[in-house]
């Protein structure tokens, strides 16, 4: 299934209205106190210029004596997350997004934002239509063939082990050390939210997928035996919820309660524990597309722009990734 890409430059290369979209970004990165009443009302006329889902249309239907656009490139993302991005999104532009908190948000949907922000202040040019992918296996095997682009969110350096031809990495979007994750599991598995030690949580039983390299790694460096191998993100959380594993691994949520909901189940964090995931993550690139080179070059200069003044970071923190509620947590 695919999405319209709500990243499309609706101004061919160079006009003045693509370049003042990257430079509003860029001037709200550099100064962002300046948000003013004037700045409000040029924001309010550059969305109605921008409104969702007409840049779309202008890009695929230019009209009479108007050039044709570019041929339209694929990104990809997981199923979930690209549905959750579109709730969160609504009607916004994201790159007016300068809050990455609220209903939806979490880590995988503030970095499709950062993928659009990113590419605008690089520079790129051309509309991105974004096609769902039910797997982590399925979408390196597109990428890597040169069906899809990129990614939407980001992976593990260690997921392209043995596909450095086809695949290429972005600059790291989180570094070495800096993902933490919960164990979460369901209010009524009270033999789980009482674990206090390494000890007790070796003691339980984890769902994961062997295929996520790192996560897969963590738990058996940990010591967790009991661990059972789950293709489908979506089902983890109801096979926990039926008793089947006592916790999953999952990045801390932005709600109040550090709550995670997933297909109608309710997920809480085995308080007091978490768990340090080594390695950096970046966005993935089709080493194969003919497009792939320039698409890196241009997120890689839009990611470091980022970097540079916070943004990044402050994706993370607002969507509850980097959460202050969990820093005096014992890491397991």
């Amino acid at each position: 299934m695919s999405r319209s890409a709500s990243f499309s430059p609706d101004s061919p290369p160079g006009t003045a209205l693509a370049s003042s979209r990257r430079e509003w970004l860029r001037e709200w990165l550099i100064a962002p106190s300046l948000a003013t009443a004037a700045r409000a009302t040029s924001l309010a006329a550059w969305g109605g210029l921008l409104g969702a889902g007409a840049e779309v249309q202008a890009a695929a239907n230019p009209g009479p004596g108007k050039s044709v656009a570019a041929p339209r490139v694929l990104a990809a993302g997981p199923a979930d997350v690209m549905a959750d991005y579109q709730r969160f999104l609504g009607r916004r532009d994201p790159l007016q997004i300068q809050d990455f908190g609220g209903s939806h948000a979490r880590r995988d949907v503030a970095e499709v934002v950062l993928l659009h922000q990113a590419l605008n202040l690089g520079g790129w040019q051309q509309a991105l239509d974004f096609r769902d992918m039910p797997s982590g296996e399925r979408l390196l095997r597109e990428i890597g063939s040169g069906s899809v682009i990129c990614s939407a969110t980001s992976y593990w350096k260690d997921d392209i082990a043995g596909a450095e031809d086809r695949v290429s990495l972005s600059l790291p979007l989180v570094a070495n050390g800096e993902f933490e994750a919960g164990l979460y599991t369901v209010a009524s598995n009270q033999r789980a939210l009482a674990a206090k030690t390494l000890a007790d949580v070796q003691q339980l039983s984890v769902l994961s997928n062997r295929n996520w390299v790192v996560d897969w790694r963590t738990l058996d460096r940990l010591g967790v035996a009991d661990r059972q191998h789950v293709t489908n993100w979506e089902l983890m959380p109801k096979m926990v919820a039926a008793g089947r594993a006592d916790f999953l691994l999952a990045p801390f949520q932005a709600t109040a309660d550090l709550s995670l909901e997933v297909a109608g189940v309710r997920l809480i964090p085995i308080p007091g524990l978490k768990i340090g995931m080594q390695g950096t993550r970046h966005f993935l690139i089709s080493a194969k597309h003919s497009q792939g080179p320039e698409l890196k070059s241009r997120l890689d200069a839009g990611l470091q722009a980022l970097s540079q003044h916070g943004q990044i970071r402050r994706a993370y923190v607002q969507s509850g990734f980097f959460n202050v509620k969990v820093q005096q947590w014992r890491r397991l």
